[in-house]
This record gives structure tokens, C-alpha cells and sequence, in this order.
């Protein structure tokens, strides 16, 4: 394995899913400043296109889990650490970064996500009925980057061809419930990621505030 090549996956795509989070509280800064409407709504669009196009790239982490089992296969790795314990520490450490790698992917779809959903909240948007089809849309993003290889950018560069790519979904039943349930997931994992932070910033402050007082 060229541990080199791997290495350069790894940043690459963490800095994909670090764009959106960064465009999504970008987003919420811009709304919140008071100027001239149309600045704002120009620059405000600009960062929405950006923060919807490169946030299937946070989840997306979570089938880097499939280069693991290639991997884990290949050298028979399992079998090897029942028997032989550097090996064993080898599949800990594997098996670990792997973890903290999916964990990095989704926290960074949390964080995308929560300043754009308080903007819309304060906006008056209905959440809760957008909700599912918004991760329907990102588990398609999902979908178009990991089967067909597409780029977030492409949605600019070749759009007519993606569109192609999505209508070629409605022949296929199976793969759309496939797609849907995954928004359904990461519905889910979104909605406990979002409680977990909220509850980790309740507890650092009141530590803060304990250590004050």
C-alpha cells in the first residue's frame, strides 16, 4: 500500500468536508450583517451554492470504510492478528483511523449544517418539512460521487450530464429507496450529532462557569 497516496486521499477529502463548514457559517455571518440588501443577497447565494454542492463531501466519508475491507482483504489482516499480536496492534491502529476518519466526516456534516438550519429557523422556514427531502438530496450527492464519480464542481461545469445521471434514478426503484433511506440516515444521525454538540457546549460552559465562580 503507498502510504504516500493514501496520505494525500485522506487531505484531500478532509478538505473537502471542511469547505461547506466553513461556507455554512460564512452563510450565517453574511445573513446577520446589516447592508445593502443585494450585496448581501449576491453574496449570500454564492456561499448557499457553494455549502449545497460540497456537503455531500462530509458523509461521504462514511464509505471510506470500503477502502478498510479492500484493504483488510488483501492482506488478510484478520487472520494474520488472531495469531500474531503486532499484527493485531496493526488492525487496532487500522481499524481506529478508520473510525476517527467517518467520526471527522460526519461531525463536519453536523457543524455545515447547524448554522445554516438556525438561519432558516430564524427565517421562519419549515424545517421539519424540508427535512427529508434536503437528505434525500445530500445521500443523491452521496450516491453521484461515490458510483459515478462525480465532483461537487461538476454541478457547474457539466450539469446537463448530472441531470442525466439523475433521471436515469427514476428507472431505477430500488436504487431511489436505496438513495432514501440513506437521507433517512443521515437524517437521523444528524438530528443525535446536533443534541450531542448542543449538550458538549452546555457542559464546557458551565464547567467555564464553574471554574469563575
Amino acid at each position: 500500500m503507498n502510504w504516500t497516496i493514501v496520505a494525500q486521499g485522506v487531505v484531500w477529502n478532509a478538505t473537502l468536508a471542511l469547505i461547506p463548514v466553513g461556507a455554512g457559517y460564512a452563510f450565517r455571518t453574511i445573513i446577520n450583517i446589516r447592508g445593502k440588501p443585494a450585496a448581501r443577497f449576491f453574496v449570500s447565494t454564492i456561499l448557499g451554492a457553494i455549502w449545497f454542492a460540497f456537503l455531500p463531501n462530509t458523509c461521504y466519508l462514511l464509505t471510506e470504510w470500503r477502502h478498510f475491507l479492500v484493504a483488510l482483504d488483501a492482506r488478510n489482516l484478520f487472520l494474520k492478528a488472531r495469531v500474531d499480536s503486532v499484527y493485531f496492534i496493526e488492525f487496532v491502529v487500522f481499524s481506529l483511523f478508520y473510525f476517527l476518519y467517518s467520526s471527522f466526516g460526519m461531525l463536519t456534516f453536523a457543524l455545515a449544517i447547524r448554522p445554516v438550519e438556525r438561519s432558516a429557523m430564524k427565517g421562519g422556514l419549515a424545517i421539519r418539512v424540508w427535512a427529508f427531502p434536503f437528505f434525500a438530496i445530500v445521500s443523491l450527492g452521496v450516491y453521484l460521487g461515490l458510483v459515478l464519480r462525480f465532483n461537487s464542481w461538476d454541478l457547474l461545469v457539466r450539469p446537463a450530464t448530472v441531470w442525466k445521471a439523475i433521471m436515469e434514478i427514476t428507472h431505477r426503484p430500488l436504487l431511489a429507496i436505496f438513495i432514501a433511506a440513506f437521507g433517512l440516515f443521515l437524517w437521523v444521525a444528524y438530528e443525535a450529532l446536533d443534541i450531542w454538540i448542543d449538550g458538549l457546549k452546555w457542559r464546557l460552559t458551565n464547567r467555564r462557569n464553574a471554574t469563575t465562580d
